[in-house]
């Protein structure tokens, strides 16, 4: 390659990424000149609100995330004309292989954060499940539902419980009931998994029911519900450990049976006339 052809394709490279970068975040002189409507939010695609809670169950600004697609997009077109002149690709197999790598760089940070959101909201849940347990059992001991739940939500030391007991004061000093911190967290993240809870719940409060009889049902409720999926998981899992073995099962019985078969029906095809 020669130094002319690769300093063409770094100083476009880096064109691309600048660019890139000045959409997604323009300099801070420009934002004053701009009106108050004008926001940097304005100038992005629009994201979805399930893509919005998976970015905050991932911890990314919609900024962030938007540099990070385009920079994937720039890198994975970049690379694609790179990896194709390297080879000396044709004019298809370099459209190809560049639309296939730019294609490649802006999906995977939506992957990356999609899948980082899954497991960010499937420890959520678990969480919130082990602490109604918990105020389930202080509720049965006489203790106040609102002093339970405060208490309850201080027994992990892990970030998924300090954001609930956060949530759950933020509703408490906002002069509300406590838990409806956990309806904020369930649609604030979309954890739809907890949604019947926190309709239950609503729905006592709103009936009169005792709250502390509601937090019982609860508990009842998703115990049932966990152990249930608990059930569906292990049978998963059992399916999978037995198609293998009984595959295995099937080809030594038929290691072991073709042989006798063989010998009494006359020896196979060679023996035909």
């Amino acid at each position: 390659m020669s130094p002319l052809v690769l300093g063409a394709g770094l100083s476009f490279f880096a064109g691309l990424v600048l660019v890139a970068v000045g959409i997604a975040g323009p300099p801070k002189r420009r934002r004053v000149a701009q009106s108050p409507g004008e926001t940097l939010r304005d100038l992005l695609p629009t994201i979805k609100e399930g893509e919005e809670q998976n970015l905050r169950l991932a911890g990314i600004t919609p900024e962030s995330y938007s540099v990070q697609r385009f920079g994937g997009l720039v890198g994975g077109l970049a690379g694609g004309l790179l990896i194709s002149y390297l080879r000396g690709s044709g004019p298809i197999g370099t459209v190809l292989q560049t639309v296939a790598l730019g294609a490649g760089g802006w999906l995977l940070p939506m992957l990356g954060v999609r899948d980082t959101a899954k497991k960010a909201r499937a420890e959520i849940d678990q969480v919130i499940r082990v602490w109604i347990a918990l105020v389930a059992q202080q509720v049965s001991a006489g203790v106040e539902p609102t002093v339970a739940m405060l208490a309850a939500a201080q027994s992990g030391r892990r970030d998924s419980w300090r954001l609930l007991h956060r949530f759950l004061v933020a509703a408490q000093q906002e002069r509300r009931a406590a838990w409806e911190g956990l309806v904020d967290i369930v649609e604030r993240y979309g954890i739809h998994s907890l949604a019947p809870v926190t309709s239950s719940l609503g729905l006592a409060a709103e009936r009169g029911t005792r709250i502390s009889e509601a937090v019982l049902v609860a508990a009842d409720t998703l115990w049932r519900e966990t152990t249930s999926r608990e059930r569906e998981k292990a049978s998963r899992r059992a399916q999978i450990i037995v198609l293998p073995a009984t595959g295995i099962a099937l080809a030594l019985a038929g290691i072991l049976v073709y042989p006798p078969f063989t010998s009494l029906t006359g020896g196979g095809l060679t023996n035909l006339p």
